[in-house]
């Protein structure tokens, strides 16, 4: 650790004495400190790539394979590595996939039922909102109006279909603890 930090202010005073610029001393110190690598894991996941990505990708093309287009595409993200996405299936405001991405199950099982209750479907009069869950990742599929569930049943096979291809080793068997 002492050497690290010896040959960071060498490195640091060496830039500072060749007439490196500000901005340059603060990348060169940002790649000991790893704030280089954690800012470049957030800009791959905000990328699709990596294992998010991988789902993403897979989850397009299967719901497309199966005539139900996912459209309006919105991102977010939060400073303790969970991410949401969320979309309308064919462009329908009363049709609506959203998928977390937790950066554990333990995080999937505190924040999940704080959103949206414990019940693995919940139904009222004008909505219906299914929750399936496995290991890290959560879908939730809301519906509303005169076609209120008309995807669930797509929506159940694709989602399961594709986590169990994407699996990474957790075992292909094992459906996540599901709310009951």
């Amino acid at each position: 650790m002492k050497r690290r930090i010896i040959v960071a202010a060498v490195m640091l005073l060496g830039m500072v004495m060749t007439g490196c610029s500000d901005d340059q001393v603060q990348k060169e110190a940002g790649r000991y400190n790893m704030q280089t690598v954690q800012e470049g894991v957030l800009r791959a996941q905000s990328q699709g790539k990596g294992l998010n990505g991988r789902f993403l990708k897979q989850m397009r093309l299967a719901f497309a394979r199966d005539h139900v287009n996912l459209t309006h595409e919105k991102y977010t993200e939060d400073g303790r590595g969970n991410i949401s996405y969320q979309y309308l299936i064919d462009s329908q405001p009363t049709q609506m996939i959203t998928i977390h991405v937790f950066s554990s199950e333990q995080e999937l099982m505190n924040r999940v039922p704080h959103w949206y209750g414990t019940l693995r479907v919940a139904e009222t009069s004008t909505t219906l909102t299914e929750i399936y869950n496995k290991n890290n990742t959560s879908l939730i599929y809301t519906s509303m109006g005169k076609n209120k569930g008309k995807y669930s049943q797509k929506v159940k096979a694709l989602f399961s279909g594709i986590l169990d291809r994407l699996d990474s080793g957790q075992g292909a068997g094992n459906n996540g603890r599901q709310f009951q």
